[in-house]
């Protein structure tokens, strides 16, 4: 069986929903999509919008997963956010979190970094 980088992600997705729902988080929407830009996880929980980048690796050897996120990234989630926030006309408070999940084998590492990623001019 060949295991793709999309069932990777698509599996660190579902581990990562799971993961905060049991967290007492309501998942609003998963891969969320705005022109070429896409939210992973979208939830809120005690009256704030999270919205979850998840990032998985098979090894964690030369960086942790959320090490990945670059500028460039981080400019493509805050403009999708906000684009999310006008198309849903939402006045909440709004943070940026990152799930990152390692797998090893069969089992997995789960990490969740809230506000880990934050708007900059």
């Amino acid at each position: 069986m060949n295991i793709t980088k999309q069932d990777t992600g698509q599996l660190a997705e579902q581990l990562a929903a799971n993961y905060l729902r049991q967290q007492g988080f309501t998942i609003r929407h998963v891969n969320w999509r705005w022109k070429h830009k896409e939210l992973d996880i979208i939830a809120e929980k005690d009256g704030r919008l999270h919205v979850v980048e998840v990032r998985s690796l098979h090894s964690a050897y030369f960086q942790a997963p959320y090490q990945s996120i670059d500028r460039q990234k981080q400019r493509h989630l805050i403009a999708a956010t906000d684009a999310y926030i006008k198309q849903h006309k939402l006045t909440m408070e709004v943070q940026l979190d990152v799930v990152s999940i390692v797998f090893n084998g069969a089992t997995h590492t789960l990490e969740y970094l809230p506000n880990a990623i934050y708007p900059t001019a």
